[in-house]
């Protein structure tokens, strides 16, 4: 029994530094409880409390392609995201599950641009190390979206030479249900969240 005690008593001490508010004592150890509640045991409650959802996040891919002379040009950046949204609605019967792929991604970006923009409060000296850091955490996190943006640019351009990719998130506002029917509409401005750097191609995984 003492046995059995030992990983209900690690993780709750894991949830209970992961949901602590910021502390030196909480940052000493919340590397190691971030790594053992990620990406298993995390939820996202906004969708139900304290309150809804305030914006819609987009992903705006661009890609690196080159042409007939051996020449690198860059695409113009498309939003694939609300396609993959609507996607449900083509079979309502067997909905596509896909949506939940991009989904993740918006949860990742906005938990990585929170922590990039703890460390510019950090001392100037500090701050190489700690994105270091961030980015060894959020490795897998882009090698799965350098693969799913690889897949998505096979998409759009089946019959180019792809080289290279990137994504940009973005935040537009969601307009209250009291104002959706006002004469003008309401303005929804696309703001910048998180882009990338760009990723090399990786062929064959839209197979």
């Amino acid at each position: 029994m003492l046995l059995a005690l030992v990983p209900a008593v690690l993780f709750s001490f894991a949830c209970l530094v992961y949901n602590a508010p910021a502390s030196p004592a909480r940052n000493r150890v919340a590397a190691e409880a971030t790594s053992f509640m990620e990406p298993y045991f995390w939820q996202d409650w906004q969708l139900f409390g304290p309150t809804p959802g305030d914006s819609n996040t987009l992903i705006y891919l661009q890609a690196e392609v080159r042409d007939a002379s051996g020449k690198v040009v860059q695409t113009s950046p498309v939003e694939i995201e609300e396609a993959i949204d609507r996607a449900p609605q083509q079979f309502r019967i067997n909905p596509t599950k896909l949506p939940g792929v991009p989904l993740a991604f918006n949860e990742f970006a906005q938990r990585y641009t929170q922590a990039a923009g703890n460390i510019k409060k950090l001392p100037e000296a500090e701050r190489t190390r700690a994105q270091k850091e961030i980015d060894e955490t959020y490795r897998t996190d882009f090698l799965q979206l350098q693969r799913f943006l690889s897949a998505q640019a096979a998409t759009l351009y089946p019959e180019q030479d792809v080289v290279a990719v990137k994504a940009s998130f973005k935040h537009r506002p969601i307009v209250p249900f009291s104002q959706r029917y006002q004469s003008p509409q309401p303005q929804q401005p696309v703001n910048p969240m998180l882009e990338t750097s760009w990723l090399d191609y990786v062929p064959g995984v839209a197979r």
